[in-house]
């Protein structure tokens, strides 16, 4: 018997859709964020200009992708997967050298999604078959992953003439054009997930193992299926990052893992699974993105930022905390 045929579309006994988190939390984020550029531009008139909003958005596009990927791990109950840098990085890699090779747009893009989603369905057998922690498992494949890539390659370019260089520079409605995918993709996510068997199902996993193994949904395909959709979504992250960050080398994506886990909490989707809202990503992952370009105009140092970034992420594990503990989304 299929899955699908041992789940009902819409079971009455529990709680399938994704639980939204509440507007005010939304109101939140966005008069933090608001005083955040008021607080920059009284500091620094400067601060409030088309570049600014640039720099911003090159940020959101490539974090809000694997904050997608990351949110989907997370409210299937998976907590969080480690291992998005090195599979960024390793999904970058093919799409340089498919760009090399001369290959159009689409076929980079199609390379770097296969890539990222074999990355996760390695992770997602190890994890399901070994019945090993995700976290500890994706944090070993990470290390992995990466000390493999520094065997293999040093620094890579995508090549100046090919279609994905000049898709990382083109721009559309004074936006760059790697910006517009991210938000239709988070769009689409948000509206699908309480909407269809397979986002409910993994909602469901998420919320109550038990329950949902007594509705008949199998944990295995299901948690095998997020970490390979996952996967996906890191791929396509790599094609953005690809064609928008010049040389890169094997380590060069691990400094957003915070802002994409802090990310992911404050836009209400818990690690414990079960719930959250993925539209609040535009909003939650804007505001982070906006962090680095204002601590920047206020002139300090890197080492600095990563005080900050680190203290947001504890300050975003403290509030879902706070929310597993009160039962709200």
């Amino acid at each position: 018997m299929s899955l699908d045929q041992t789940m009902p579309a819409s079971p009455p006994a529990m709680t399938l859709q994704v639980r939204f988190h509440g507007w005010g939390t939304g109101l939140m984020l966005i008069v933090a964020w608001l005083l955040l550029i008021a607080a920059t531009g009284i500091y620094r008139a400067d601060f409030i200009s088309h570049q600014t909003l640039l720099a911003v958005a090159f940020t959101m596009s490539i974090v809000g992708v694997l904050s997608i990927g990351q949110g989907l791990v997370a409210i299937s109950g998976g907590f969080i997967d480690l291992s998005q840098p090195a599979g960024m990085i390793t999904a970058s890699l093919v799409a340089v050298r498919l760009s090399e090779a001369g290959m159009p747009l689409w076929v980079v893009i199609i390379g770097a999604i296969l890539t990222g989603m074999a990355w996760g369905a390695f992770n997602a057998c190890i994890i399901v078959f070994a019945k090993l922690n995700p976290v500890i498992v994706t944090l070993a494949t990470n290390f992995i992953g990466l000390a493999a890539l520094f065997l293999v390659f040093q620094l890579a370019e995508v090549p100046q003439r090919s279609e994905i260089y000049a898709f990382g520079r083109a721009s559309f409605l004074g936006l760059p054009a790697i910006w517009w995918p991210m938000v239709a993709l988070v769009l689409v996510v948000g509206f699908m997930l309480p909407r269809t068997r397979y986002g409910r199902r993994a909602t469901a996993v998420g919320g109550n193992r038990m329950a949902a193994r007594a509705r008949g949904i199998s944990l295995k395909a299901t948690r095998f299926a997020i970490f390979t959709a996952a996967g996906g979504f890191v791929g396509f992250a790599a094609v953005l990052f690809a064609a928008t960050s010049g040389p890169f080398n094997p380590g060069s994506g691990s400094a957003m893992q915070l802002n994409i886990i802090a990310g992911v909490i404050l836009a209400g989707i818990s690690l414990a699974g079960g719930r959250g809202n993925f539209w609040m990503l535009l909003l939650s992952v804007g505001f982070l993105s906006t962090i680095p370009t204002s601590l920047v105009f206020f002139g300090l140092s890197s080492d600095t930022q990563s005080i900050f970034q680190g203290l947001i992420l504890i300050i975003a594990v403290a509030i879902d905390g706070m929310r597993a503990r009160r039962g709200t989304p």
